[in-house]
């Protein structure tokens, strides 16, 4: 027989050790930056029944531009005191926005525990506010739509999503 000058080789159990340690070490790596990516890009936002939604897009992009074209300015605000939300409407021209059904979705960012309903009553030309009840410290996001009457129909002609900042305190 020739020497062919190749070192003989052996697989060994140690050689057997190294190689599983070695694979389950690189999947473990590549697991934990995966997991990594995957809860820090995460924002929270989920949307109920989003295949639905999805189908009305066009709609509401619609909708969104002709929000927009209207140039209505809503200023929203909380009275701590009396737990008195509410919603001040006016046109372009700072004219009051009268005679619109507004609704109003009330919760924290983080959870839905709190999440409420609310149906905000016309104080005033373009005021409108509802009894909200005492509201705990911190933020809360308040989802506003606005419906008026065309053809016995209601239609959202003003939408707003804005969070909400209750100080601590009395």
């Amino acid at each position: 027989m020739t020497d062919t000058g190749l070192p003989k080789t052996e697989l060994t159990g140690r050689h057997v050790l190294l190689a599983l340690c070695a694979f389950f070490g690189v999947m473990l790596i590549a697991n934990g930056i995966f997991l990594y990516y995957a809860l820090s890009t995460f924002n929270g936002v989920e949307t109920a029944d989003a295949y639905r939604r999805g189908l009305t897009y066009d709609q509401r992009v619609g909708e969104a531009d002709a929000q927009a074209a209207r140039g209505w300015q809503a200023t929203l605000g909380y009275d701590r005191g009396r737990g008195q939300l509410s919603l001040q409407l006016q046109d372009r021209e700072g004219f009051a926005v009268p005679g619109l059904t507004v609704t109003a979705e009330i919760g924290r960012p983080a959870t839905d525990r709190f999440d409420r309903t609310l149906t905000l009553g016309q104080a005033e030309p373009g005021l409108y506010r509802v009894g909200a009840g005492p509201l705990d410290a911190g933020q809360w996001i308040v989802a506003l739509e606005a419906r008026r009457l065309r053809d016995g129909v209601p239609v959202v002609v003003y939408r707003m999503k804005e969070r909400l900042w209750v100080k601590p305190g009395s």
